[in-house]
């Protein structure tokens, strides 16, 4: 078994990262968590972003990648979205050069995001949708026609989005291809797609919230070659 180092580091001010040899897992100490945008805490081993009203609460990790990389974590809704009917989260991923205040976008980059928009002129399209976004720098920002998908918003009821929720996704940064896992499947079962450019490699992942309360639980990022 491969020796694990627990480094206590300046970044984040207060990030525990468990550190193997392919493996990164981040963990959050309680109270408040900066550099970030937004209202971010630490509360018994979660990371919660607590302001409803902020459509673009962001906090970065300094984390390498290059290769296939997994992203693994678990989310929480916590509150928002049925007030005003919107509200979305969502990981960034190969991040080159991030942005710790507030951005559209964050650095060379993508955002893997789930929405939901009541507005009929929202950008990217109204409803619940799975969408790819892509970032060339902190004002510029994109989504991805093609990888636009509306989703059945009949399972956003206050039940459904108060279980806690794995989240599974593999990016290959050489080709582009990525997998998310349905996590309502009892075996692997995954949806693929390719993104228009590989991203290659990137030093940085966030986590992002657009008018919406969520915690996140078990991250952690691994290469898998």
């Amino acid at each position: 078994m491969k020796r694990v180092m627990i480094l206590s580091l300046l970044f984040a001010l207060a990030f525990v990262v468990s550190v193997s040899a392919q493996t990164v897992a981040i963990s959050a100490p309680n109270g408040p968590v900066s550099p970030s945008y937004g209202s971010w805490v630490g509360m018994n081993g979660r990371l919660y972003q607590n302001d409803v009203n902020n459509p673009l609460a962001k906090i970065n990790f300094m984390i390498p990648q290059s290769g296939t990389m997994e992203y693994d974590f678990n989310v929480r809704y916590q509150g928002g979205g049925f007030e005003d009917l919107k509200g979305g989260f969502g990981i960034q991923v190969f991040i080159d050069k991030a942005f710790n205040g507030k951005s559209w976008g964050d650095g060379n980059s993508y955002l893997l995001w789930l929405n939901y928009d009541n507005n009929p002129n929202a950008y990217g399209g109204s409803g619940f949708r799975a969408q790819v976004y892509k970032s060339t720098s902190p004002v510029e920002m994109h989504i991805v026609p093609s990888l636009n998908y509306s989703l059945n918003p009949s399972v956003l009821t206050r039940s459904n989005v108060s279980t806690i929720v794995p989240v599974k996704i593999v990016v290959n940064g050489n080709t582009g291809s990525v997998k998310v896992y349905d996590p309502t499947h009892s075996t692997p079962y995954y949806y693929a797609f390719t993104l228009p450019t590989a991203p290659g490699s990137g030093q940085y992942v966030a986590l992002r919230t657009n008018s919406l309360s969520v915690s996140f639980g078990d991250m952690k990022v691994t290469k898998l070659q």
